[in-house]
C-alpha cells in the first residue's frame, strides 16, 4: 500500500495479488463516483507475441506470432459492452450511471459515474472486460458501424489533416494508421481474432483500475484489491508488442489534401526520437516540449501576434505525443495563406535557435502550465486518464507535478533540436475547387430542371 499526495490531494495505491493495479483517489464532500479501466492495449498494438501454449512444457521457449488488421483494438472496445442478452450500456443506464469507453494509439479505457450502486456499477465494469461476448451476425453489423465512422473522420477536416500527416512522418510505425482502421481493414475481424486479443491483453496484470469519490482512500484501495483477487482471472503470460523498424526522418516532406472546406488548413509536425522505456526521461522530455510550443506558437507569443494582427490565423494548436516506441511534435491552424504561415512558423524556430529562449517566456510558459497542472484536479476524467497514462510508464500525476517545478530553461533549449528541417514535414488542406464547381453545376441544372 502506498499514499500518493501532493497540492492537498491524496490518491491510495494497492496492487491486487493478480497484478491489478488498483488507484482511489479521496474527493470528500463529492456526491458522485467514478470508476475507469484501463487496458494497456491500443490501435498500435496490431503485431504481437505470446508462448506458444503447445511448448510451455519445453525447456526452449516457443512463440507465437500474431498480425491482426489495424483497427481491431478500437473494434474490440465497441464489442466489449454486448451482452448475451442486450448491452451493458442498458445495464449500467438501470442503475443510473452513465458509462463510456475511448481507445488511443496506445490504451483501451472503459469508465462510468453514478451517484448511487457504485458497487454493483463496479462490478458491471469489471464483469464487462473479463467477460466478453461476440457472435458472427454482431461482428457483421459493427462492421458496418465502425465503416461509417470511418466515412465520418474522412469528412472531418482536423482528422484528414492529422492522418495526411503522420502518413507522412511515419514509414511502417502503425501510428501512421488511424484508431478506427479502414474500411479493408475491419472486414477482416472476426470473432476468433477479437477473443485471441481479448485473452492477450485483457489480463489484470495488464490493467490499472482508477476510482474516485468520496471514499477513505487507504481502506477502499485495500478492499478493490482483494476483491480482484477473488472476482478477476488469474495471471496470464504478458504479450510481446512488437513494432517494425521505422526510419528516423520522415516518409516525405509535403503533401497536399483537397476537401469541401470554405479556407485552407495546414499542419506542421516534426519527428521526434523515440524516448524509450525510462520513465522520467520521457515525461521531462514531454514537459519540455510543451513548454518550448507553447513558447513559440503560444497565444502570448510573437509570432501569433502577427500571424492573428496580419488576419493569417486565428488560432494556432500545438501538441506534442511521446511514447517509448514514437513521439512528435505538431503545430496547426486554418489560415487563407497556408504557405505564408508555413514560413512564419519556420522562421520563429530559426530565430530561437540562434537568440535561445528569453528567461521571461520560459517562466510565464512555466507558470501558465503549472496553473493548467493544478486544474487538472478539478476534472475526475483528466486526471485518471493521466494517471492510468503515467502508471504504464512508471510515474504518477503527482511525479508530473515534481517534474514541471524542477524544469529547467536549458532543457526546453534542448528541445530545440527536434525541429529541425530534416525532421519535418507538412501538409497543406485546400479547398477542392473542382468538387465544389462540379456540385455548383448540377445544383444549378437541377435548378434550371425545376423551372427556377
Amino acid at each position: 500500500m502506498t499514499v500518493l499526495r501532493g497540492l492537498g490531494e491524496e490518491i491510495a495505491f494497492a496492487r491486487a495479488e493478480n497484478g491489478m493495479a488498483v488507484f482511489v483517489m479521496a474527493k470528500p464532500g463529492y456526491r458522485k463516483k467514478f470508476a475507469q479501466v484501463t487496458v494497456a492495449y491500443g490501435a498500435n498494438d496490431v503485431a504481437f507475441s505470446l508462448p506458444d501454449p503447445e511448448f510451455s512444457g519445453h525447456s526452449v521457449g516457443h512463440i507465437r506470432r500474431f498480425e491482426t488488421p489495424p483497427g481491431i483494438a478500437h473494434f474490440l472496445e465497441h464489442k466489449m459492452f454486448d451482452r448475451p442478452r442486450g448491452s451493458a450500456f442498458e445495464d449500467f443506464s438501470a442503475l443510473g450511471a452513465s458509462a463510456n469507453a475511448f481507445t488511443s494509439n496506445d490504451l483501451t479505457s472503459y469508465t462510468f459515474w453514478t451517484v448511487d450502486e457504485f458497487q454493483r456499477c463496479l462490478d458491471l465494469l469489471l464483469d464487462l472486460v473479463w467477460k466478453p461476448h461476440f457472435s458472427e451476425e454482431s461482428v457483421r453489423k459493427e462492421q458496418g458501424i465502425i465503416e461509417q465512422e470511418i466515412v465520418m473522420y474522412e469528412d472531418e477536416p482536423y482528422s484528414r489533416l492529422t492522418r495526411a500527416l503522420l502518413e507522412s512522418l511515419y514509414h511502417v510505425h502503425p501510428v501512421r494508421i488511424d484508431v478506427t482502421g479502414t474500411k479493408e481493414s475491419i472486414r477482416k475481424i472476426t470473432p476468433e481474432l477479437l477473443y485471441t486479443c481479448h485473452a492477450a491483453f485483457y489480463q489484470p496484470s495488464n490493467m490499472v483500475l482508477f476510482t474516485a469519490g468520496d471514499f477513505k482512500a487507504k481502506d477502499e484501495a485495500l478492499r478493490l484489491a482483494e476483491r480482484l483477487d477473488s472476482t478477476a482471472p488469474g495471471k496470464g503470460s504478458q504479450p510481446v508488442k512488437e513494432r517494425p523498424e521505422e526510419p528516423s526522418e520522415p516518409r516525405q516532406p509535403s503533401a497536399t489534401v483537397k476537401m469541401h472546406v470554405s479556407r485552407p488548413f495546414v499542419s506542421i509536425g516534426w519527428k521526434d526520437q523515440p524516448g524509450g522505456h525510462d520513465g522520467k526521461k520521457l515525461l521531462r522530455r514531454e514537459i519540455a516540449t510543451d513548454l518550448l510550443l507553447n513558447i513559440l506558437f503560444g497565444k502570448s507569443s510573437p509570432v501569433f501576434a502577427r500571424l492573428y494582427e496580419g488576419g493569417l490565423a486565428d488560432d494556432l494548436g500545438v501538441s506534442y505525443e511521446a511514447w517509448p516506441d514514437y513521439a512528435f511534435a505538431t503545430v496547426t491552424a486554418e489560415t487563407v495563406e497556408p504557405k505564408k504561415l508555413l514560413d512564419e512558423v519556420l522562421k520563429e524556430v530559426d530565430t530561437a535557435r540562434r537568440r535561445g529562449i528569453p528567461t521571461s517566456d520560459f517562466e510565464r510558459a512555466k507558470d501558465a502550465a503549472w496553473g493548467r497542472y493544478v486544474t487538472l484536479f478539478d476534472d475526475l476524467d483528466l486526471i485518471a486518464e493521466s494517471q492510468c497514462q503515467l502508471y504504464f510508464i512508471g510515474e504518477d500525476v503527482f511525479s508530473y507535478g515534481e517534474a514541471l517545478k524542477d524544469i529547467t530553461l536549458q532543457e526546453v533549449e534542448e528541445r530545440l533540436s527536434v525541429l529541425e528541417p530534416r525532421f519535418m514535414a507538412h501538409v497543406f488542406l485546400i479547398p477542392d475547387t473542382s468538387a465544389l464547381n462540379s456540385y455548383t453545376s448540377s445544383y444549378t441544372r437541377e435548378e434550371q430542371r425545376r423551372g427556377r
